[in-house]
């Protein structure tokens, strides 16, 4: 494989980026890592949650804002209970991980 072939590969064109950034000197920090074994609920809760706090917001009723709300308007009473409490474990891990990393 050539270089004169692949020239606008997209692994070639994120090396350049990475490339750029250390000879500038320009180290941004990205999104703290997400824990290895959050389901992809967590994961959400977990990118909302960094979203807010780089904005300064604080979380004053997690459930009204990590809640799918169509999601929650067609359960039944027993299953929308499961999905809010499922919600608020799940909240409270990711919280603490989020703490964890950012400490």
């Amino acid at each position: 494989m050539s270089n004169i072939k692949h020239n606008k590969c997209v692994m070639r064109t994120m090396a350049n980026e990475a490339k750029a950034r250390l000879m500038g000197n320009e180290y941004k920090r990205g999104l703290p890592p997400v824990p290895k074994n959050a389901t992809p609920q967590q994961k959400e809760i977990y990118l909302k949650l960094y979203e807010l706090r780089q904005g300064g917001e604080g979380v004053d009723n997690p459930i009204a804002q990590f809640a799918d709300e169509k999601k929650l308007s067609s359960l039944t009473h027993e299953e929308r209970q499961r999905y809010i409490m499922q919600i608020s474990a799940d909240y409270i891990s990711m919280r603490n991980a989020l703490d964890a990393v950012l400490a």
